[in-house]
């Protein structure tokens, strides 16, 4: 066979072979462009924990999937799972903690997805109150939101240095009212979540000690929404989902830009982004960990009358697994079968 009829043979079997692909794709199921009606959501967002909902807008993922998505920022998740539930967001992103809370009360929360996991919890405190170590923080003033996860993680680091709720004096406040008080003496201490640690302690300089207070334990960013949401908009559950999974593959290809249209959202400086971007990598998925967790810090809540309930739910009751599982069943964890 001469070189001609070689190359033409050759040439014949990739195009054998390109087409032979192309139908098998055609076989599978793929996401086509969505060309129905753009529908509208509201969305609650807890800065750097939900940064794929600020890609997702930013880049036009959820126009290209058809939904008009406002994005509301809060400072803290118990407020934002509330609005959720009477009806003003459609979607929220919180701490697993305020859904503990919240499904001790209601039967309506559904959790889609993780978004991210995080040591971000910090206690801070100021020296000039005589504070130089855990122990010092006996009869003092701390600040913390109540039903979020400053609270569960303050309760535990005041156990772990011998200490109870019962020794303190615990001072229920917003993140914001938080920073205001203890730069100005009012208070001694706070138990919160980033950014408010970091600037609290950039505000008081010296002058501040800074403890992590959850150890070894992550706590996790969730996606919220309610049951009855789910069951009439299933759709819109997926076509939003859709559009966090393309938020997140932009953040594994363009980290530094990411990094650029986050700082540009929130109105954070470099410094800052630098400081929280490793510990905050998103991530969607259903992991084994965040039942347990739930499940330790529901006994936790129960043993510190936090509710007149007595028994732990079964979480797995709250967990839309159906939106996460027809995209990406390799990331669920979770038995529930």
């Amino acid at each position: 066979m001469n070189k001609k009829n070689v190359f033409i043979v050759g040439f014949g079997l990739v195009i054998v072979a390109l087409l032979a692909g192309g139908y098998f794709r055609l076989g599978q199921k793929q996401p086509g462009k969505y060309a129905g009606p753009v529908e509208k959501i509201a969305i609650g967002n807890l800065g750097e924990y939900s940064i794929l909902n600020l890609i997702a807008k930013d880049r036009g993922y959820f126009v290209a999937n058809g939904l008009d998505a406002e994005i509301q920022e809060y400072q803290a998740g118990p407020p934002m799972i509330a609005d959720l539930l009477a009806g003003r967001l459609n979607f929220a992103v919180a701490g697993e903690f305020p859904g503990v809370n919240y499904i001790f009360q209601k039967d309506n929360l559904r959790i889609l997805t993780e978004t991210s996991k995080q040591k971000v919890v910090q206690v801070v405190a100021r020296k000039d109150k005589g504070i130089n170590n855990p122990g010092d923080l006996k009869g003092k003033k701390i600040g913390v939101t109540r039903k979020s996860a400053g609270e569960f993680f303050l309760g535990r680091f005041l156990t772990f240095n011998n200490l109870a709720f019962s020794d303190v004096s615990i001072i229920d406040l917003s993140p914001a009212e938080m920073t205001k008080r203890i730069a100005d003496g009012q208070i001694d201490a706070v138990a919160s979540y980033e950014p408010n640690p970091y600037k609290i302690a950039k505000r008081l300089g010296d002058n501040a000690v800074v403890w992590s207070a959850q150890g070894n334990q992550d706590t996790f960013a969730l996606l919220y929404s309610t049951d009855e949401f789910i069951k009439s908009h299933p759709q819109i559950v997926e076509r939003y989902l859709r559009s966090l999974m393309e938020a997140e593959q932009y953040v594994k290809d363009y980290d530094r830009e990411a990094r650029n249209i986050v700082a540009r959202i929130l109105h954070y400086d470099e410094p800052y982004i630098e400081y929280i971007w490793p510990k905050v990598a998103p991530h969607l998925a259903l992991e084994q960990e965040l039942v347990l967790t739930m499940e330790n810090e529901a006994h936790w809540a129960i043993q510190n009358k936090l509710t007149d309930k007595t028994a732990i739910p079964n979480y797995l009751d709250y967990i839309y697994f159906d939106a996460l599982e027809k995209a990406r069943p390799e990331m669920i964890t979770i038995i529930h079968k």
